[in-house]
């Protein structure tokens, strides 16, 4: 059953002997057990999962067996306890590894295990197509990762270090596709999964998971207040409670809606683009096609409707829209600065609204927008303009953010291109994959 399955198809690949418990302070904990779990789902992630003789601090050393013990790499401690489940990352696929598992004896002096080892599973064959590492290579001087949510199926989830290489990659079972994915305030991954081979970006999961395996929450459409289709974006509040984008209709019309639940999945909030757009005419209506949800720093939702070519505030409270940003809305623009279809609109670290404005076939150039918005006078001021070259142009799909050094990561979705550029847009790198990017971001520390 999906809402019990671990994210890794468990394999033991190490047994280490026993030693008898005693309830002496200054005995020194004895490993009684020990399994290394991985699998081509997340070959490049492990779980050592170990038992102690008696509670302890925990963590643990390991390195490629090739290699030299004097570059191993540390685990964080895992608070005291006797049985203890550690994750591994940044492992190289088909790599034999050494590893020990340190303690504290009574005196607090580490104790060092005996070494062992095993042997990390292969990359998945979609993977390796929809990346080939040995093509992509970048000198990157800022510390993060970059996130991928590939748009294709087979697809999964993936991210690359600074290099342009895999450092971390989940791949959902076989019948699932993963249609979008965010970063939580728990550092936790919400990740939004297709049962039902629905088209565009509508998902019947909610899964929570850490990035080491761990389900941490999961809901089904159907159960409790998750009562309709979520479809291209959600969001984990700093509550915990999710905030998601959902498929609403009215007399057989297509319009989009906000929906939260609470850690148990139980509906707390909803809203529907209903309620403003109360004046329809039948014949001359497309649903407003909700693709990006944040919440802004007043806790209020940001949300891009994209066949409206308008970028919505919307309190999370009453349901008021606040205002709108765009074509035919009621924020006073510079000339020039109208954007067409866009995608991921938010609030950036210069506290400016930014998106990936997309074009269309009548304007055939994407950009990279961002406006400073008086909330008060409703007035934008134009800060970021930059026309991405032609063969970075894509219709749809895509997702730009400001980086540290202030340039600028984007998605070139349909072209399955991942730049970045500085703020007028010259490119500085560009990493290839060879089917499109739904969306990227940059992660500062995603394995802390």
């Amino acid at each position: 059953m999906f809402k019990k399955f671990n994210l890794y198809l468990f394999v033991a690949l190490a047994g280490i002997g026993f030693s008898c418990e005693s309830d002496n302070a200054d005995v020194t904990p004895q490993v009684q057990s020990a399994t290394v779990l991985n699998s081509g789902i997340a070959a490049l992630t492990a779980r050592v999962k170990f038992t102690l003789s008696k509670e302890s601090e925990a963590s643990v050393r390991y390195w490629p067996a090739a290699g030299s013990e004097g570059n191993a790499a540390s685990s964080p401690v895992s608070s005291s306890k006797k049985s203890h489940s550690i994750a591994l990352f940044e492992l190289k696929e088909n790599t034999a590894y050494n590893y020990q598992i340190i303690s504290k004896a009574g005196d607090g002096a580490e104790q060092t295990g005996d070494v062992k080892s095993f042997t990390t599973a292969e990359m998945p064959a979609w993977l390796k197509a929809y990346y080939d590492e040995s093509k992509n290579s970048i000198r990157e001087n800022l510390p993060g990762y970059y996130f991928l949510v590939p748009s294709t199926k087979p697809n999964g989830l993936v991210i690359l270090d600074k290099k342009g290489k895999i450092a971390w990659y989940w791949s959902p079972p076989a019948k699932y596709v993963i249609k979008t994915a965010r970063f939580t305030p728990k550092h936790s991954l919400l990740i939004l999964l297709d049962e039902n081979a629905t088209p565009m970006g509508d998902g019947n999961i909610i899964l929570e998971t850490s990035l080491a395996g761990d389900t941490l929450s999961y809901f089904k459409m159907g159960e409790k207040g998750f009562d309709k289709s979520v479809h291209h974006d959600f969001q984990m509040d700093s509550k915990g409670n999710i905030v998601a984008i959902t498929n609403e209709f009215k007399d057989n019309l297509p319009g989009d809606g906000i929906l939260v639940l609470d850690s148990q999945g139980n509906k707390i909030w909803s809203w529907s683009t209903f309620n403003e757009l109360t004046s329809i005419d039948p014949t001359n209506y497309a649903q407003p096609w909700g693709n990006s949800l944040v919440i802004d720093k007043d806790n209020n939702y940001i949300i891009s409707l994209r066949a409206l070519s308008q970028v919505w505030k919307v309190n999370a409270v009453s349901g008021k829209v606040m205002w709108k940003l765009g074509k035919n809305g009621n924020v006073k623009m510079p000339a020039g600065s109208d954007f067409l279809f866009q995608h991921f609109a938010h609030r950036n670290a210069n506290d400016e609204i930014m998106l990936f404005d997309n074009g269309s076939a009548a304007r055939p150039s994407s950009r990279v927008l961002s406006f400073n918005l008086n909330e008060m006078t409703l007035e934008a001021t134009s800060k970021i303009q930059a026309t991405l070259s032609p063969d970075l142009y894509s219709a749809i799909m895509g997702s730009t953010m400001m980086l540290p050094d202030g340039n600028i990561l984007s998605g070139s979705a349909t072209n399955g291109k991942l730049i970045k550029t500085d703020p007028t847009g010259r490119v500085i790198w560009t990493l290839q994959a060879s089917n499109p990017i739904y969306r990227a971001e940059y992660i500062i520390n995603p394995f802390r």
